[in-house]
């Protein structure tokens, strides 16, 4: 015990944390944040891939590949910008783990561009298919959350 004296009285001096610190937001203030951040991020996609599904169509592969990855940058900075949204504590390893999987949504979505620039359609397919699924598994770590616009929607990005 003698070793845990200092310790005990270094807590003891520090006291608990208030409330407010050791909580962080609300899960729906938590929401109420990061929506607004979700929507501007779907619609800067959707501006970025307008035509997009056109161009795949009417074989103009390269063209639609440059397009996506920019949609993969966007989607990595809307990102960005949710990770330094303060998180509340009881959640955060079921949105560390959401967080887990938009990134992959973000890299697989890059390697749909990269396929597409590089005319390869049956990668940029396979890779189409991993974000889709790297999507779903972000939807069902976060399915608590009661996101609306966080929610990924893959028709919406390729």
């Amino acid at each position: 015990m003698g070793t845990l004296a200092p310790l005990f009285a270094a807590i003891l001096l520090v006291g608990p944390a208030p409330a407010g610190e050791a909580e962080g937001p609300s899960r729906s203030e938590y929401v109420e944040r990061v929506e607004p951040i979700c929507k501007r991020g779907d619609e800067a996609n959707d501006r970025i891939l307008k035509g997009s599904l056109g161009k795949i169509k009417r074989g103009e592969l390269p063209a639609a590949g440059r397009q996506v990855i920019r949609a993969a940058d966007a989607f990595g900075k809307s990102v960005e910008k949710l990770a330094a949204v303060p998180r509340p504590v009881d959640d955060e390893l079921r949105l560390e783990r959401w967080f887990e999987r938009l990134e992959e949504v973000e890299n697989e979505l890059r390697s749909v561009g990269i396929a597409l620039k590089r005319d390869n359609k049956v990668r940029a397919n396979h890779a189409a298919i991993r974000a889709e699924r790297s999507g779903n598994a972000a939807n069902n770590a976060s399915i608590a959350m009661g996101f609306d616009h966080c929610r990924f929607k893959g028709s919406r990005l390729t």
